[in-house]
């Protein structure tokens, strides 16, 4: 079988090996490397041509595989050529393939078969990238090189604890700074808004981060049925952005009544319960579940959803 692979690989990196190696399995290995010309949308100077087709060339030699190297002058080079029957891709690229393979069935060229790598990620679950490389943050293995810097958007003390207990646990070295929310939030967000408010804290920040966290508390509406959520952002400084939810508090008529009337939660907690402070004492969750569940518990859920969705990003998209 011929394969095709195409890339800059301006630094030969763990992704790269990957999407080589999967090549190489498939069939006679062809790979487009990216001319000197090729109009390049980086943010960091391109090696030239001649360099990295030396390093591309030198590690194929070091792994006994016999693979062609083409230079690569426009995005399509040889995809639409019936020579090839196969491609290689990540997620990045997966909808231009599927453009690719719309064409040759337009002139009567049997599509490519595709063989996606997903998305490699590095030790701190954002991708591997050559000007990743480059600024220092990561090797080319993907290990992380600089402490992962972390803000949260939020003083609440559970909060506070809530994201500290992940972050923990899925990075070995970071750094939590948190800051204020800015002002205009909605004071009791509901369905829609949730997820709106966690957004607007993200996008506020004004430090500089590798990830930006936005916890925002509000009312879910399903099934006839309001529930007191935890909605999680998670902004890398990629720019990319996940969603997590919490699970909730059922919300009875006299807690909707009084927010209804323009109070918030914890307001309306305090009254009911007859306590002083509770968003920034375990939350309205403690007093109604009698103990077994706090608010940091619910901080918990929404982060660690959020950060799940961003490894199941990296799985395999197919092609559509």
């Amino acid at each position: 079988m011929q394969v095709l692979l195409g890339g800059t690989f301006s630094i030969l990196h763990k992704a790269h090996k990957e999407m080589i190696e999967r090549g190489l399995k498939l069939g006679n290995l062809t790979i487009g490397l990216t001319s000197d010309r090729f109009k390049f949308n980086k943010k960091y100077a391109v090696p030239p041509f001649e360099t990295r087709k030396r390093n591309l060339q030198a590690y194929l030699n070091s792994i006994g595989a016999n693979s062609v190297v083409k230079e690569l002058v426009d995005p399509y080079g040889s995809t639409l050529s019936q020579e090839y029957e196969a491609i290689v891709s990540s997620n990045e690229t997966i909808d231009f393939i599927s453009n690719i393979n719309f064409i040759r069935k337009s002139r009567g060229i049997n599509p490519l078969q595709v063989v996606n790598v997903g998305q490699i990620l590095a030790d701190d679950l954002m991708p591997i990238k050559s000007e990743r490389i480059i600024n220092g943050q990561i090797d080319e293995n993907g290990t992380r090189k600089t402490v992962i810097k972390v803000v949260l958007v939020s003083k609440n003390p559970e909060k506070i604890e809530g994201t500290k207990s992940i972050i923990s646990k899925l990075f070995k070295g970071y750094e939590l700074e948190t800051v204020e929310q800015e002002d205009g939030f909605h004071p009791q967000p509901m369905n829609h808004e949730t997820f709106v408010g966690a957004l607007r804290r993200v996008e506020g920040v004004r430090s500089k981060y590798d990830y930006a966290i936005g916890v925002e508390a509000g009312i879910i509406s399903t099934h006839g049925i309001e529930y007191d959520v935890h909605v999680a952002a998670v902004k890398d400084s990629l720019g990319n952005i996940n969603y997590g939810i919490s699970s909730g508090l059922p919300m009875n008529d006299s807690m909707m009544m009084g927010m209804k009337s323009g109070k918030e939660l914890e307001e309306v907690t305090n009254e009911l319960i007859g306590v002083d402070n509770s968003g920034d004492y375990k939350g309205a969750i403690y007093y109604f579940s009698k103990g077994i569940k706090e608010r940091k518990h619910l901080v918990e859920e929404a982060v660690m959803s959020a950060f799940t969705e961003r490894i199941a990003d990296s799985i395999p998209r197919k092609i559509k």
